[in-house]
């Protein structure tokens, strides 16, 4: 009697493929060792053979990109700043209105509570104790969006520098040279050629400027290549 190899189920005579499984049937069962070892490449095997055919039969290595780029997000401190001192006023307004009319409900100046009750105490300690915490919350979004301003103008200094280095050192010409030899005489795509020139770029320029932002250097790369080959 045929036997499946992999759940095990035996079949009349005659039946050669597993209903269940859809791999072909064996005479016999073997030991269990080498059933257990043939059920496992089997079951590879399946998954594989699935993967394949969702696909569309393409082979592993054309799935693999040649180089994933890593993309840093970048926002400059101005804005930073401004979102943070936006933040700052929305917490110190609410905070500090929102405590003050908790402290007239405590003391009866807005009569919400009739009598003096636990729960008019408890009320009023975390309601209170809540909008404390936005008033703190506020002053610190205050003094960061100070910080943020004061980083903003020395980034605007470093950018301005930048520029001015990239004008007296780097043409399109300086990039691309022997940067897109090839003996295969394939034809390059416009986005390998942005990574290749990106890369070079930023190698030329972090050579000259030291210890930059990689965020903040992705980003001016982005902006000046658009100057240079897109112009």
């Amino acid at each position: 009697m045929p036997w499946c190899p992999v759940c095990k189920n035996e079949y009349r005579e005659g039946i050669k493929l597993c209903a269940e499984c859809k791999v072909e049937l064996v005479e016999r069962l073997e030991d269990e060792k080498k059933s257990d070892e043939l059920s496992e490449q089997e079951k590879i095997a399946r998954v594989r053979a699935m993967l394949a055919e969702e696909q569309g039969g393409q082979d592993e290595e054309d799935e693999i990109p040649e180089k994933v780029p890593v993309y840093h997000a970048y926002q400059n401190s101005a804005s930073k700043a401004e979102d943070n001192r936006t933040s700052a006023y929305t917490l110190l307004f609410v905070g500090i209105v929102g405590f003050i009319l908790v402290l007239l409900i405590f003391v009866g100046v807005i009569p919400l509570y009739q009598n003096e009750t636990t729960i008019k105490y408890l009320m009023c300690g975390v309601m209170g104790a809540m909008f404390i915490l936005f008033i703190v919350f506020g002053s610190v979004s205050m003094r960061n969006s100070k910080i943020l301003f004061i980083k903003a103008k020395s980034e605007d200094s470093l950018l301005s520098e930048l520029t001015k280095w990239c004008e007296r050192n780097l043409n399109a010409e300086q990039i691309d040279a022997g940067l897109f030899d090839d003996t295969t005489g394939q034809t390059i795509a416009e986005e390998q050629k942005y990574f290749k020139r990106s890369d070079r770029m930023k190698t030329i320029i972090s050579d000259n400027f030291m210890n930059l932002d990689e965020a903040f250097l992705e980003h001016f790369v982005d902006e000046y290549y658009q100057e240079l080959f897109e112009n």
